[in-house]
């Protein structure tokens, strides 16, 4: 930047206007026709604003208007005086109002994710109005910082649709951060054998279950990286790993906490893509779960069995199952007559089941007490007793008379 503007406290447009107009670069021709020029721009800037009949909305479209122009100016002649009087002289004052507006929607296309060329009327006129409305107002070293940004984002959605490219299908959903897709894809790169995303929770607790016991490499980033993209990925390799190594060598956290854990307890939603496996058909449940929970259900779907699981892991009860009637009309006279606080099978549930299961299960262990307390009372009868039972429990057979 010149001595000039460090010395003066005026625009960079004010400053090119003046020595323009002053030192002749600027003709009294080219002086009218700038004004003319500034008046169109006022009155489409304040229908965007709000009306160009309303005196407000005009003065606000002047500042946002000789924002813009300034913005563009400080951009191409990067802060020369001279030159900002002479690109004013040449192109006028729309040509910097367009340039800046131009720049600024590349900036807010970039941040979203979304080509600047192919943006759909609703998005055209939300960033038209951001443009006049809050980016006429940045100051240059503003502007270059949101572009900065803007640029970083870009360049590590790039590099992380590069490394998920690279793993081949079903890679994350666009919903997820480029810097969680970037580090996972390192991650399995660099510990799983396949080279490939991950298809299920299990996968991706014998991934972390690989990291614990070579923790060492954590340190060091996989080789063949994609090409063009190494120094993004490095930048974001270095801000992300010594978090992410904390959390995983925690030996406190179990393995399939980790691996599936409610993110309110389990911060590596945060950092990586978790693989979203749910609680569905009995044919994909042994694939689509922790191996902590398939061993803890033996794999199982059925509601009864899970109940049980759920009861024998909270109130501590050692009867086995299936059970019999009278077994079970006594549990429920001692063990199961009261609900037990909530947080207790929370707790369980955090501690033991996928986060995408636990909702389900919870509002399974809910019905069982709703029922329980609507349903058994002092005088239920034995009819009723079993028919309870035969819902709820996984039960032995009557024997046969």
């Amino acid at each position: 930047m010149s001595e000039l503007i460090r010395r003066d406290s005026r625009t960079l447009f004010e400053q090119a206007w003046a020595h323009g107009v002053g030192s002749g670069i600027i003709s009294p021709e080219q002086r009218d026709s700038i004004i003319q020029e500034g008046t169109k721009a006022i009155r489409k800037i304040a229908s965007i604003l709000g009306s160009e009949n309303l005196r407000a909305d005009l003065e606000r479209a002047m500042l946002s208007m000789l924002g813009l122009v300034n913005l563009h100016l400080q951009k191409v002649s990067r802060g020369d005086v001279r030159v900002a009087s002479r690109m004013l002289a040449e192109y006028g004052l729309l040509h910097h109002t367009r340039g800046a507006s131009q720049s600024i929607k590349r900036i807010l296309a970039l941040r979203e994710g979304c080509d600047p060329q192919r943006l759909d009327t609703e998005q055209k006129r939300r960033f038209e109005e951001e443009v006049v409305s809050s980016w006429a107002r940045y100051s240059f070293d503003e502007f270059q910082a949101q572009e900065a940004e803007a640029n970083q984002a870009h360049a590590r959605r790039t590099a992380a649709a590069a490394l998920s490219t690279a793993l081949g299908p079903g890679g994350p959903d666009d919903y997820h951060e480029p810097e969680q897709v970037i580090m996972t894809a390192l991650l399995i790169i660099g510990y799983h054998r396949k080279k490939a995303w991950l298809r299920s929770q299990q996968e991706f607790e014998k991934l972390l279950e690989a990291i614990r016991k070579s923790p060492a490499r954590l340190s060091r980033l996989p080789k063949d990286l994609p090409a063009g993209h190494e120094e993004v990925i490095t930048s974001v390799w270095s801000e992300h790993a010594e978090q992410l190594a904390a959390l995983i060598l925690d030996e406190g956290t179990p393995l399939h906490v980790l691996a599936a854990g409610d993110p309110s307890i389990n911060r590596l939603h945060d950092l990586l893509v978790l693989p979203e496996d749910a609680l569905g058909e009995v044919d994909d449940h042994e694939s689509q779960t922790t191996a902590h929970w398939k061993k803890l259900t033996r794999g199982t779907s059925d509601e009864a069995k899970l109940l049980t699981i759920m009861l024998q892991g909270v109130l501590g009860l050692t009867e086995k199952t299936p059970w019999s009637l009278k077994t079970a009309i006594r549990l429920l006279e001692t063990d199961l007559l009261t609900r037990p606080p909530s947080h207790l099978i929370r707790n369980w549930l955090h501690a033991n089941a996928p986060h995408q299961n636990q909702s389900d299960l919870h509002e399974l262990w809910n019905d069982f007490w709703d029922e329980r307390e609507d349903g058994l009372h002092d005088d239920t009868s034995a009819d009723d007793y079993r028919s309870f039972c035969t819902n709820w429990f996984p039960m032995r057979a009557p024997r046969s008379s």
